[in-house]
Order: structure tokens, then sequence, then C-alpha cells
């Protein structure tokens, strides 16, 4: 920015140059020119906006969950979270990355709270499974309910939460597979063991995401305190036509030294 001097006043714009008045000064800058994004920034740009949309559309499938669990910023590390996920697919698709090509399998322990971790609370988690048969089974064993979760201060009893997204990733279709809470007693010492099948459609390509939330009771009220509720995204498959597809690593080319590069004959040094 530059100040005018000299008696005539200008205003409005010359070429690049604008003047206009500030205060009791005639000052005069250069406008701004446009940006020109790389190609390589165009496709970070629209990778990232893909994955936004997808932390979206999951905050949106679980949005029970996250109004009774979320809390600490829960949107932008949900889609710190999915741009991992981007982040191991192959940079030969830049710019239309999705998210079925990356390893699903890292938004597995994302915590709704961030205060509070599930493990905390839910000290025996469930055995989770795949069934060829288009099941998803959860399964907790026979034992004492104070090995299975920790006791709150004043509770008398703890609720578990389970819902599983069922996502097909082709045409946008979901359906959210909601399961009755199950609520149990703190006057009970031993827990008699538990087993849920939640079926789920096996035709197309889909990703199934399971979310398990616990919270405690006094009086039939929930407590608030967030040291005493939680809740994870436990678990997470990629499946296709009823067959689970395992992410693997894309094989990193490394460079070939130059000497080990060379194959034909070689030179000798020194006087002919």
């Amino acid at each position: 920015m530059a100040t005018l001097n000299g008696i005539v006043r200008f205003s409005g714009q010359v070429g690049d140059l604008i003047f206009y008045r500030r205060g009791k000064k005639d000052v005069v800058r250069r406008k701004s020119g446009t940006h020109q994004l790389s190609e390589n920034s165009k496709k970070s740009a629209k990778d990232f906006g893909e994955a936004s949309r997808n932390a979206a559309y999951i905050r949106k499938a679980f949005a029970p969950m996250v109004k009774a669990y979320g809390y600490g910023d829960l949107a932008s590390r949900l889609t710190k979270r999915i741009t991992s996920v981007f982040n191991t697919i192959p940079n030969s698709a830049a710019g239309n990355k999705k998210l079925f090509d990356g390893n699903l399998k890292l938004i597995e322990g994302f915590e709704f709270n961030a205060d509070t971790r599930l493990d905390r609370l839910l000290l025996h988690q469930p055995k989770v499974s795949w069934a060829p048969d288009g099941l998803i089974e959860l399964v907790f064993p026979k034992i004492e309910l104070k090995h299975l979760v920790k006791t709150a201060p004043q509770s008398d009893a703890f609720v578990m939460q389970v819902m599983v997204f069922d996502w097909n990733v082709h045409d946008g279709a979901y359906e959210i597979l909601k399961v009755n809470d199950l609520k149990v007693a703190f006057s009970q010492v031993h827990f008699p063991g538990a087993k849920l099948h939640v079926p789920v459609a096996q035709q197309g390509e889909r990703i199934l995401l399971v979310a398990i939330g616990i919270c405690y009771l006094q009086e039939q009220f929930r407590k608030e305190d967030r040291r005493y509720f939680a809740c994870q995204i436990s678990h997470c498959y990629h499946i296709k036509d009823g067959v689970e597809v395992v992410f693997t690593e894309p094989i990193k080319e490394e460079a070939v030294p130059l000497e080990e590069a060379q194959s034909g004959l070689s030179w000798e040094l020194g006087e002919g």
C-alpha cells in the first residue's frame, strides 16, 4: 500500500491499481491476482472434499449416538480419521479416491467422546465377527459383572447400546440397524452372557460399521458426567457380494541404486 502526496486525487481503479481514501489519507494498492491451483492441489482438494462428505455421512447415520455420546469436536476428529483412510490409497488414484479403496480398519477405535475411551468403562469387549451367511455376530461370555464393566459412583445399572451402519458405497443407499438397549442392574453378581445376530444385505459392495456405547443410570436417569459415558466405532467391514474384502497395502517402489541397475560391460580405468 502506498500513500498519495500530490495535489491531484484519484479514486477507483486504474489498471491493476486501486485508489481510495483511508481516513484523511489517499492511498493506492495493487489489485490482488487470481491464484491458480496446481493440478495436484486440485486433486488433493477434491479428495479432501470426498473424505469430508464421507465423514458427514457417517455422522448423519449415527446421529442418535453422536447426540448421546459426542464430545470434543467430533466432526473434525472424524474427518481427520476418514482422511487417514484416504491417505492409504495410492497416489495414482489422486482426484478420484473412494473410501472403500482405503484401509477401512483405520476407522475402528474412533471414540465419540474424546474424554473417555470405551475400554475404560467396558472392560471386556464383545467378540464381533462377520459370518458368510450375512450376519454380524456379537458375543459376550458369562463373566462376573465387575470384570465386564467399570462401576460408577451412585449408579444402579448400566446400559449398552449398539448400532450398525450398512452402507451401499455405489448408490449411496444405507440402512441403520438399531438394536434394543441392553440394561443390566449392578445388583447382579454374574453376567449371564449375551449373543446378538444382526442380519445385513449381501448383494453389492458395502461398508458395515458397528458402534457400541455404554452409559450409567442413577434412579433410572442417565449420568451426564462425561467420564461415565463412551461410544466407539468398534468394527468396520468392507463386504462385496457377501465376502469380506481385506485391504492390501500397495507395494512401494524403491529406487534401484545406479551401480546395481547396470548390467552391461564395464570400463576399466587406467592407461590404455
